[in-house]
């Protein structure tokens, strides 16, 4: 009985990790349907794993300025194994973004696509 128990336990304590990582790893949270481009200067970067956060500032319809949140982005290995160095993204860099909108808040993004001054892109 008490093998049983503890089978059942290490069962259930494995089905409840990997629900948690399926989730970390869902972009269901995201509007991929949509992709938004904006033209920009890299106000703020953490280029770090698991996942990269851009401020981006750009110019609104109004002439204001405004700051776009990437909230979620690619792993940084990935970026810099595509050609996208850390410098590249340095605040005061022009860089040309796509993001995707939160469905839950439409004013945060994914980054989906950046693209340097220089021409060098990471799409995914």
């Amino acid at each position: 009985m008490k093998i049983l128990l503890s089978i059942i336990s290490l069962v259930t304590c494995l089905l409840f990790i990997t629900g948690q990582v399926a989730a970390h790893h869902s972009f269901a949270i995201y509007d991929f349907e949509t992709k938004v481009p904006f033209d920009g200067v890299v106000e703020s970067v953490k280029f770090r794993n698991p996942h990269i956060e851009l401020e981006l500032k750009v110019i609104n319809d109004q002439g204001e300025g405004e700051i776009i949140h990437f909230i979620e982005g690619a792993p940084a290995n990935m970026m810099v194994r595509n050609g996208i160095r850390p410098n590249m993204m340095e605040k005061g860099a022009k860089l040309h973004a796509v993001g995707s909108p939160l469905i839950e808040d439409p004013t945060k993004y994914f980054l989906r696509t950046v693209r340097t001054e220089g021409g060098t892109e990471y799409s995914n």
